[in-house]
């Protein structure tokens, strides 16, 4: 990518994602953007009319039901909180009662492939096996998200809250609509919002119901529907961002910000702006990614930061021509990437805290493996697997040649030049998981045959040390998660699955969905 003030012809470009080309800046006119395509409408798998029944009975009287679970994973008792369960567009959110709690933690499967661990193999801490019937052709894990040492997940109609140490279930609240789109950040006070469809079984541009949920205790403290603000509002991509105390509803053409404690609307669509937020990303900062676009063949876009109380802009950097965000890869400090469908170039940026341009990410390569873009996840500009710290950006490099494993590069993020690139291992596909200590910690995918590990690479080194080798037993099982979310807390590895399929309600419910190692 070329700098639109600086005159020259372009750099080579290097395949699907080009160049770390340099970018831009300036400003322009703004004109409004065009609409994005709309998600695919998933398929019907099976009649659940009796689930429907049942589950509908359950519900008639609000938005949810929780119930808390003991040791023995036994329904808790009822607790009634009526100051957190406002009334809403679409009814009240009253916790309730619900039925007998889910199963425990697959204690036969862990203990089998302990069973056959060998020695310097990690053992397998617990494993949860699926137990949530859905009625779509896939169940999309969202998530997951962790407070303290709750790790968090929902799928279709349920949001479950999980014991790091042991895989039991902490608390679950029953929705009576499918999720469709959730928060990627965890507020200050540990809440997230979650997009729900209007109604059972709805088309997915039905999915207007916003929902806070406490994470620390299963409990809902408000519900709203998404406002219309013109006869346009018809996007489905919500964009779910929280920061500070505000959590943002990003679409096409249009965006509202709404206060987290309790779900009042604090902005909308910029008025009299042709340049409008379509997406966000949050934690620290909010930043929005911003279409100015007049011509659907040459995008015009903008990168603000937004001030989470008012919607207003603090500052606004201007991408070339024909470029658009693709993802945020941090947000401080703020890395941003985006791409030219047209000329098939890509290219990632540094800004400084003022907005002004710090530098590019400048090297060959195919940049970067691990960013998500299933449907899950449409909307969500944060969903790479990069770290970044304060100097330095470890990413994935695509495209390794065929028998070797992928190295991660280290960006400095002054000058954005690679610094060092770390070694993979043949064959396995390798992401940064995060930091600790100063030191890197890689996820290195597992092989059919062969499981994975982690490694941990130190300050100024190339090669990474194996610090957590998984066992052989569980490879084959593995090898289903290696795109899937990780964590590693406390010593333990957490993978987390994000689609649950099976061509039967059978298959189905014997699909692993949280696989936790350790020492």
């Amino acid at each position: 990518m070329t700098d639109p003030q600086q005159p020259g012809p372009p750099p080579p470009t290097y395949g699907p994602y080009g160049s770390l080309n340099p970018y831009g800046g300036g400003t322009g006119t703004p004109v409004p953007p065009p609409a994005p395509p709309q998600p695919p409408v998933r398929g019907k798998r099976r009649t659940t009319a009796v689930i429907a029944a049942v589950v509908a009975a359950l519900l008639a009287a609000g938005g949810g039901t929780w119930y808390a679970l003991k040791g023995d994973e036994g329904p808790g008792a009822r607790k009634d909180d009526k100051a957190s369960a406002s009334p809403t567009a679409s009814g009240p959110a009253t916790p309730s009662a619900g039925p007998s709690g889910p199963p425990a933690p697959d204690a036969a499967d862990a203990a089998r492939y302990n069973g056959a661990r060998a020695p310097g193999e990690a053992s397998v801490l617990w494993v949860r096996k699926n137990d949530i019937d859905v009625t779509t052709l896939t169940g999309d894990v969202f998530g997951p998200w962790l407070v303290g040492d709750t790790l968090v997940t929902a799928m279709y109609r349920t949001v479950t809250a999980h014991s790091v140490v042991d895989g039991t279930v902490k608390w679950r609240m029953m929705l009576d609509t499918e999720i469709c789109r959730a928060s990627h950040d965890v507020s200050a006070d540990g809440k997230i919002v979650l997009a729900r469809k209007d109604r059972l079984h709805a088309d997915v541009d039905e999915c207007r119901n916003l929902q806070a949920v406490d994470l620390r205790t299963g409990r809902t403290s408000w519900q709203r529907k998404i406002v219309k603000e013109g006869n346009f509002d018809f996007g489905t991509d919500f964009s779910l961002a929280i920061s500070g105390g505000t959590v943002t509803a990003g679409r096409d053409l249009y965006s509202t910000g709404y206060r987290l404690s309790d779900g009042k609307q604090l902005f909308g669509r910029w008025e009299k702006n042709e340049c409008q937020p379509y997406a966000y990303a949050g934690g620290p900062k909010l930043i929005a990614a911003v279409s100015c676009t007049k011509d659907v063949n040459k995008p015009q876009e903008e990168i603000h930061e937004v001030d989470p109380v008012t919607g207003k802009s603090r500052w606004k950097y201007r991408l070339p021509v024909g470029y658009r965000v693709d993802h945020v890869l941090s947000v401080r400090p703020l890395v941003v990437s985006a791409d030219n469908r047209v000329q098939g170039t890509h290219g990632m940026v540094v800004l400084n805290e003022d907005g002004t341009k710090r530098t590019s990410l400048k090297g060959p390569g195919f940049y970067a493996e691990g960013c998500d873009d299933d449907t899950v996840q449409q909307g969500n500009l944060q969903r790479c697997q990069v770290v970044v710290d304060g100097t330095t950006a470890y990413i994935a490099v695509e495209g390794a040649p065929k028998g070797k494993g992928n190295e991660i590069a280290a960006f400095d993020l002054r000058t954005g030049n690679i610094v060092r690139r770390i070694e993979g291992l043949p064959g396995r596909r390798s992401w940064p998981l995060r930091m600790e200590g100063g030191s890197l910690i890689v996820r290195r995918a597992a092989l059919l045959d062969a499981p994975g590990s982690l490694a941990t690479v130190a300050p100024g080194a190339t090669r990474p040390v194996e610090t957590l080798r998984l066992p052989r037993a569980t490879g084959r099982l593995e090898s289903r998660f290696h795109d899937s979310p990780a964590l590693y807390v406390d010593g333990r590895y957490i993978l987390v699955q994000q689609v649950v399929l099976g061509a039967n309600d059978d298959e189905e419910m014997k699909r692993e969905t949280l696989l936790a190692f350790g020492k």
